[in-house]
Formats: structure tokens, sequence, C-alpha cells
């Protein structure tokens, strides 16, 4: 066992500088320049990120007024707390769930607040995690991605992303109630 973890720790702390020798010498048997590759792939990703900046403003900026003006807190404690009984699903994952189709960074944080709450190992952040990997950034990808390459109409693509965060909530929520039955 102790080998294997040894193994484990070496192959981990080799890996990625092994990967970019192999492909620093894959480039150099066909011959291309690697360095200048690089550079140029550097240079169209920095174009594509300021080609894209006014969009993440704009998401970003819904993001913060929607919160800051105790909508997202109104949905969270009286619609949706309403329908879904509190010991199933609770509110302060309500607010993870709303958030998580806008940004990453945002829900996360909001993941981080729960497991300082709770307790990652507790339902609540065990809740969170599962919605948390098993949730899109639908807004975000949809003004990052078709931003960049110029689509304007996403309105059908809008209405699949929410329906799948939907479903990845609602699977998430049934998954981790049976997972913790009897732990609560």
């Amino acid at each position: 066992m102790e080998l294997f973890k040894d193994l484990a720790n070496l192959l981990n702390s080799w890996l990625m500088p092994l990967t970019f020798f192999i492909i620093v010498l894959y480039g150099y048997c066909k011959k291309v320049e690697v360095y200048s590759s690089f550079v140029e792939g550097a240079k169209e990703g920095f174009n594509t990120a300021v080609m894209i900046m006014p969009y993440l403003v704009v998401i970003l900026s819904a993001i913060a007024i929607f919160r800051e003006s105790g909508a997202m807190q109104f949905v969270s404690d009286y619609i949706i707390g309403l329908i879904i009984p509190e010991k199933y699903f609770p509110p302060d994952l309500v607010l993870l769930a709303l958030t998580k189709p806008l940004s990453g960074g945002a829900a996360r944080g909001v993941m981080l607040e729960i497991f300082q709450r709770f307790g990652p190992d507790s339902f609540e952040g065990f809740l969170a995690s599962c919605m948390q990997g098993s949730t899109e950034t639908t807004f975000y990808v949809i003004a990052v991605y078709l931003g960049a390459v110029g689509i304007t109409k996403s309105r059908h693509i809008v209405v699949a992303g929410l329906s799948a965060e939907f479903v990845a909530v609602l699977i998430s929520a049934i998954m981790a109630n049976l997972l913790f039955i009897g732990k609560r």
C-alpha cells in the first residue's frame, strides 16, 4: 500500500512536466516551431478574452443587481421555500441553485459559505457539492461562447440550458436525500 502511495505521488509530481515535454518533443519531430505556435496561441487567447469582456461585465453586473436588490433572497425564501419542504432542500441551497447558472465563481463562494456554516460533511455541504458538480454556468457559457463566435439568437439554448440546470438540481437533491437517509 505504501509503495502504491509513493508511486502515485511520483506520477502526480511528474505528470504535467512530462506531458509538456512530450508535446514539445512531438512538435519538434513534426518540425513545428513550438515557441512561435505557443506565442500565437497565447495571443489568440488574449484577443478572445478582450472580445468577451463586455459579455462578462454584463453577466456579472446582472448577478450583482439580482442579489443586492433582494430578488434572489425573495425567490429563495418565499417562492421556492413554499414549494419544497426545508427538510429535503434547505433554503440556503436555493441561493446556490439560483447562482450557479449565472456565475461559477459566485456559486463557489456560496458553496464555501455553506461549508463554513454547516460543514462539508453535513447534508447541506454534500448537497451543495452535488449541485456544484452536476450543474453548469449556463448564462456564463452562453455569454462567453456564443459571444465569442457572434451568435445572437440564443432563445432555445437558454431554455435547454435552464431545463438541464433544473434537472441537475432535482437529481442532486434526490440523490443527496437518498444517500443521507438515517444520517440526519
